[in-house]
Formats: structure tokens, C-alpha cells, sequence
């Protein structure tokens, strides 16, 4: 057997070829301080009402406690600390590509294209890019959280893309709409609540209202995330307003965000994650 060592940098190359290398025998290369290379990953959103895929410009029947029929306004949401799971249970951070639907660890999904009763823009974007390490492992589960961060929540990024969204913004105090789903007469507006600027003007929010979903049997590679708003208005009558604001706007005196709260795994009282309720808007689809 022939040894050859060559430092390279602060790593050491190291070959080993056995006799007949190539024909039997075997070859390891050994290369300290180098890194994994990256994997490109692509992980769908989908938007659906029930059984069919949700748009603009499109009439939905049966939803909500009522059976009301509806159109969309807006359907939008920003999701953040998107990891992947292998199946030994390890989590991997997605690092995300940045883009002008990607910056900061947040991605912005949108599913308006400013037909029918949508007034937005007639982009639209259903899907995160981004690396994860290329180890070969294999991934089975999805962990992530709806929102934006509370370090950049409060944070003015006007010329910065997808935060430049002006009717995502609550202002500076109360920051981003994690979520925004609006119909006529019903909205759902998603966001920290509770939140001041101290005297330090820090902003501190009593309310996090961030759910944490963990979807397992998921894989990047043959599925998507699937978010149905039938699941997210079943408890609720999207025909009417019980007190406050037309629909949901996280306020903890809100009666219309009981449920939707409950379908997100949140409790509104707390705004935190309850253990107790498993949210049902998320799931894994082909």
C-alpha cells in the first residue's frame, strides 16, 4: 500500500489506494476541515377549500358552520424556522435562498393574483427554496412556525422584499399579519397582540400567536404542505360577526377567533401553542 499526504490549508489530504485499486480493492479520501456540500430542497404549499384548490375569481359552497359560499379577498402568510426531520429524528434547518419572495429566514406564500374580489398582486408564489446539508439522509417529518420572528417583527423594512407588503403590516408597535385570509364581511388577520414600545422603545408583546406545526410523514421530495381554510372556518359561521371586527383580528376578547385559534392549536388567552389541541389547517399531501 502507497501513502501520500499533502497538507492543504489547515486539512491534511490523506489517499489510501490498496492494490488493484479500482478492481476489487477500495478507496476512502479523508479531508478534514472540508464541509458537506449543499442539497437544494423545494417544499410546496398548497392552498385549498375542502377538496378544491383555493383562488381568486372562485366561488366556494358549504364552508363554514353556516354552509356559506364564499370568494376570497386575500390569502396570504408568512412562515418562518422551516426544519426538516430525518428519520432518526435529527431536525435540519432549511437554509432559505433569498429572494423576492425570501428574506431573513421568512418566506412570504401568496395565493391572491388580483382577480375577482382579490386586490392584491397577480404575482403569486406556493412554494420555499432554499439548502439543507447533502448527507444522504433521508427526511420524514416537517416542523415550522407561522409568523415572523420577533426579532425583525417590529422592524420598518419598506424597500425590503416580502416585507414591503404594506396590508401585511399592522405598524411598527404591532408588527406583520403572520396570516391574512379575508372574504367579504369575514377577515383573518393572524399577529402578535398586547404589544407596547418600553422606554428602551423595545417592543414587547404579550401575545405571541405564532402556531408551531410538525406534520410527520413528509417528505420534500414527493410532498407538499397542504393548508385548507375549510378546516381553519369549520367551527366558525363565516356569515356573520359576533362582536368586535368583522371575523378574526387575535384579539383575546375576540369570540370570533375561539375557534380559529383552536384550528391553529393556539391558545387565544395566552397566544402560546396548547399541547391540548391539535391544529387541523395543516396536513401532508401528495
Amino acid at each position: 500500500m502507497k501513502v501520500w499526504g499533502r497538507e492543504f490549508g489547515a486539512g491534511v489530504i490523506v489517499v489510501a489506494c490498496l492494490s488493484g485499486c479500482g478492481g476489487g480493492g477500495s478507496s476512502d479520501t479523508v479531508i478534514p476541515g472540508f464541509s458537506t456540500p449543499d442539497k437544494a430542497v423545494t417544499i410546496r404549499f398548497n392552498a385549498v377549500v375542502g377538496n378544491e384548490i383555493a383562488a381568486c375569481n372562485t366561488d366556494y359552497e358549504l364552508v363554514g358552520t353556516a354552509g356559506s359560499t364564499i370568494q376570497f379577498k386575500d390569502f396570504r402568510l408568512f412562515v418562518t424556522r422551516i426544519r426538516l426531520v430525518t428519520s432518526g429524528g435529527e431536525e435540519v434547518p432549511v437554509a432559505l435562498d433569498t429572494t423576492d419572495w425570501q428574506a431573513q429566514d421568512v418566506a412570504l406564500l401568496d395565493y391572491e393574483d388580483a382577480t375577482g374580489l382579490c386586490t392584491g398582486t397577480q404575482e403569486i408564489n406556493g412554494s420555499v427554496t432554499g439548502t439543507v446539508p447533502d448527507n444522504g439522509q433521508t427526511f420524514n417529518a416537517i416542523r415550522f412556525t407561522v409568523g415572523v420572528p420577533e426579532s425583525i417583527n417590529h422592524t420598518e423594512q419598506n424597500s425590503v422584499s416580502p416585507f414591503n407588503v404594506t396590508n401585511l403590516n399592522w405598524g411598527w408597535t404591532n408588527g406583520y399579519k403572520f396570516m391574512r385570509i379575508d372574504i367579504p364581511d369575514w377577515n383573518m388577520h393572524l399577529g402578535a397582540t398586547g404589544c407596547a414600545a418600553n422606554a428602551q422603545s423595545v417592543v414587547e408583546c404579550t401575545n405571541s400567536n405564532r402556531p408551531e406545526i410538525e406534520l410527520f410523514g413528509f417528505d420534500p421530495d414527493v410532498n407538499a404542505v397542504q393548508l385548507d381554510y375549510a378546516a381553519l372556518v369549520q367551527e366558525s359561521n363565516v356569515s356573520a360577526n359576533i362582536n368586535g371586527a368583522a371575523g378574526c383580528m387575535s384579539g383575546v376578547d375576540d369570540t370570533d377567533c375561539v375557534e380559529i385559534f383552536t384550528q391553529l392549536g393556539l391558545n387565544l388567552a395566552s397566544g402560546e401553542n396548547d399541547n391540548v389541541l391539535s391544529q387541523t389547517v395543516f396536513s401532508v399531501a401528495p
